[in-house]
């Protein structure tokens, strides 16, 4: 039997700058693109009869094996210009065409996550970005 698809690990998520040097590998990533649209009703409508349209923002949150304090920013420090945006590019499998980039990420806010048991220390940081490609 011949299967005609694959699954793909989070192993392939690297942070890079807006010049594409790659700056850090993630050990997983999930994110959302969400549009503010809204229904408007006329007058006694039971359904919407126009939708006005939206601004559109990505929210996300990146996740890294800690490694020191603060070691992504410090990382940001060496590799961006103050308050330069950076990109994340996703590659599913070892196909270039199945891969995602996260564009003109900014990082909000950031948490550890540590747990009495041999699993590794990760480090969680949230960012919006303006758009994926």
């Amino acid at each position: 039997m011949n299967y005609t698809y694959e699954y793909f690990s989070g192993a392939n998520v690297v942070i890079y700058n807006n010049i594409d040097k790659k700056i850090l590998e993630c050990a997983g990533i999930s994110y959302s693109m969400s549009n503010s649209r809204q229904p408007v009703y006329g007058y006694n409508s039971e359904y919407f009869d126009v939708i006005l349209p939206g601004r559109i923002i990505v929210q996300g949150n990146l996740v890294i094996n800690y490694t020191k304090p603060n070691y992504l920013e410090s990382l940001f420090t060496t590799h961006l210009a103050n308050g330069e945006l950076f990109n994340i590019k996703i590659k599913f499998g070892n196909n270039s065409k199945n891969m995602q980039t996260i564009v003109d990420c900014a990082l909000v806010s950031s948490g550890k996550t540590v747990q009495v048991s041999e699993q590794v220390i990760l480090e969680e940081y949230s960012f919006i970005a303006k758009n994926v490609f």
